[in-house]
């Protein structure tokens, strides 16, 4: 069975082999660049890194597609704390055609419902304070700020001023949607 989370405008599945070339694509264009970095620069370096992040229980990686299977983006949950049952949330819309039309903030909010689904109860993020969009997105998403700090990790133009974010995850009644740790596969429940 292949894990869907739907949203109301957005499908988030399993980021495959075939999506790769994509995120390359994207990860060249300024304006993703500008605020998300650059990983890598090749598709032999993108298989490297999807490799890894197949191989990782801490690591969740997912295509953003519309309804018609287009990719358009992709969410990470990184760094997941089994433990203390929470996980950095990274996404990015690459496709310029879809930035600025909610479909970033119907995909976080499918992010956090499968996230409680495998039975985390919290998301944080970090994002640059320049970059409005993603900060309106992410405020209509739940998140709230709790602190802000310099960072300069994979920057272009240095050290820039982040904030960080928390929203807190309710499962409530029917809140992972079918979703648990069986449905995002056996490293999330043998990791649990």
């Amino acid at each position: 069975m292949t894990v869907q989370i739907r949203g109301q405008r957005v499908v988030l599945t399993p980021l495959t082999p075939a999506d790769l070339a994509w995120l390359v694509h994207w990860e060249r264009d300024p304006a993703v660049a500008r605020f998300a970095g650059q990983r890598f620069d090749s598709l032999a370096a993108a298989c490297t890194w999807w490799q890894a992040a197949q191989a990782d229980p801490r690591h969740v990686v997912l295509a953003v597609r519309l309804p018609s299977g287009q990719v358009i983006g992709d969410v990470e949950l990184v760094e997941i704390n089994w433990g203390r049952r929470e996980a950095e949330l990274r996404i990015r819309i690459g496709d310029p055609r879809y930035r600025g039309r909610g479909l970033g903030r119907d995909a976080v909010r499918a992010a956090a419902r499968y996230a409680a689904g495998i039975g985390l109860k919290q998301l944080f993020l970090r994002v640059d304070v320049r970059n409005v969009a993603a900060l309106r997105c992410y405020r209509a998403a739940g998140f709230r700020s709790r602190g802000r700090f310099t960072a300069g990790r994979r920057k272009a133009d240095g050290l820039a001023d982040m904030y960080l974010m928390v929203r807190a995850l309710d499962a409530g009644p029917g809140g992972g949607a079918g979703i648990g740790p069986a449905a995002a596969g056996p490293r999330a429940a043998a990791a649990d």
